[in-house]
């Protein structure tokens, strides 16, 4: 079934002969389609479709055709169409995981990541290609995902560049960290590198403040990346968002970035800001500097290597990657050099720094939640009775969580205060942290 509103198609029901089930394909046709029907349009194929241009019981709506109408209407960017291909529930991470034997060690199969990648080559594509004015070839196919989204994208990309030749993978779930019952933290690695350099262009971001979602683990991928041979500011873009969740509103407030990258003009670098810990122990965890780059079309980057001038080298020195080894206590300020922008940053400088820092949680729920839900607060939260769920971890330092508590997956607290819309906290001390659900989003 095929209904339209403004330039927004949606096709209910789309089967599926490489995995069984059917699912919604959402189309955003540009501004000039029905108006030129000579014109053909390059096209992003995006997962978690039902989030592209709406939101729903499960989470935010992304705004694509917000976005790219608004980006096309200031000139910035070509029009394409966007393609959002749906979840079928209780099928996401399925779809989502590629079989590789580090899989095994994380997740109970079966991985439908070959069969999903199939689907979208042999049967999405064929059908939006017949149905709408598409421009065909790697050079004028993209594809966007975040989270486990984020890996599949990831995997596609590498495994068949001669399909799509720009890929955005936003948030990756590269690596399954959680804290144990003894509040450890445990990190397992399942994706597998292809440790190849093809004719891609690859945007790869993480949040400053996603929790376990570690920024660590978008810049040691890059890194990798760019001993394959990609080259950062050319085929390789990072960006690491100072502040931002791993929620729809965030992906949806950086996607510009990628848009610009893969179909517009980013412009000229116009300022940079040095984001990251001001604090450094002699001893303790290594910080590393953030970059940020904003162009005049509103792009954004982290760049990679730079330049940094200390004041007082004898208490502390930086790499061009940015990571700080300090010397000797005190404080100090650096100065990053890009061509005539600069930035700088105070750095004070301690003794000692704790690698993990004690957090403590407790989330009074309503009665109404069952006794056997999974709450999630940064974390996962035991259940101690009485509606009480308590627990501690021994977080890194300087790690950074915002969230909404939740309740299992996708089903968040409902938050009355106007001016709360979310929390957050960051590792700096030992603290406890005492949370009360008022109800949940039904």
């Amino acid at each position: 079934m095929v209904s339209m509103s403004s330039r927004m198609v949606e096709i209910a029901d789309f089967p599926s002969v490489n995995l069984g089930n059917t699912r919604s394909l959402y189309v955003y046709l540009p501004p000039s389609y029905h108006e030129n029907t000579e014109k053909h349009y390059a096209v992003l194929y995006m997962h978690d479709g039902q989030h592209v241009f709406s939101a729903d019981e499960r989470g935010g709506s992304w705004d694509m055709h917000v976005t790219a109408d608004r980006l096309v209407s200031e000139g910035r960017m070509q029009e394409i169409i966007i393609v959002g291909i749906a979840t079928v529930p209780h099928q996401r991470l399925n779809e989502y995981f590629h079989d590789n034997p580090r899989m095994h060690e994380v997740f109970d199969p079966p991985f439908a990541g070959e069969r999903y990648e199939l689907f979208i080559i042999e049967e999405v594509m064929p059908y939006i290609n017949q149905n709408f004015r598409t421009l065909r070839g790697p050079q004028h196919t993209a594809m966007m995902g975040s989270s486990a989204g984020g890996i599949v994208t990831y995997n596609i990309g590498f495994r068949r560049p001669d399909v799509f030749g720009s890929i955005a993978v936003m948030s990756p779930y590269f690596v399954k960290a959680h804290f144990d019952a003894q509040g450890e933290l445990k990190e397992h690695p399942f994706y597998e590198r292809y440790g190849t350099h093809p004719d891609l262009k690859l945007w790869l971001d993480m949040g400053g403040a996603e929790g376990v979602f570690m920024e660590k683990y978008a810049r040691e991928e890059a890194e990798r990346l760019i001993q394959d041979g990609f080259v950062p500011g050319e085929d390789l873009m990072l960006f690491l968002d100072p502040g931002a969740a791993h929620s729809q509103s965030d992906w949806a407030g950086r996607a510009q970035a990628p848009l610009l990258y893969f179909f517009g003009d980013i412009g000229e670098p116009a300022s940079i800001r040095l984001h990251g810990d001001g604090v450094v122990g002699v001893n303790g965890p290594v910080k590393q500097l953030n970059p940020v780059i904003t162009y005049d079309s509103g792009f954004v980057q982290t760049l990679m290597n730079g330049t940094y001038h200390v004041e007082e080298p004898e208490l502390l020195t930086l790499q061009p990657d940015g990571t700080m080894r300090p010397r000797s206590s005190g404080s100090t300020r650096v100065t990053l050099q890009m061509g005539s922008l600069s930035a700088d940053k105070e750095i004070t400088i301690v003794e000692q720094l704790p690698e993990l820092v004690k957090i403590t949680i407790q989330v009074k729920v309503p009665p109404s939640t069952p006794a056997s839900s999974t709450i999630y607060a940064g974390f996962e939260i035991p259940y101690c009775g009485d509606d009480i769920y308590r627990g501690s971890a021994m977080v890194p330092h300087g790690l950074s969580f915002t969230f909404k508590v939740s309740r299992g997956f996708g089903l968040h607290e409902k938050i009355g205060d106007p001016e709360v819309k979310r929390r957050s906290f960051t590792a700096s001390s030992e603290m406890e942290l005492f949370y009360e659900v008022e109800d949940w989003d039904t």
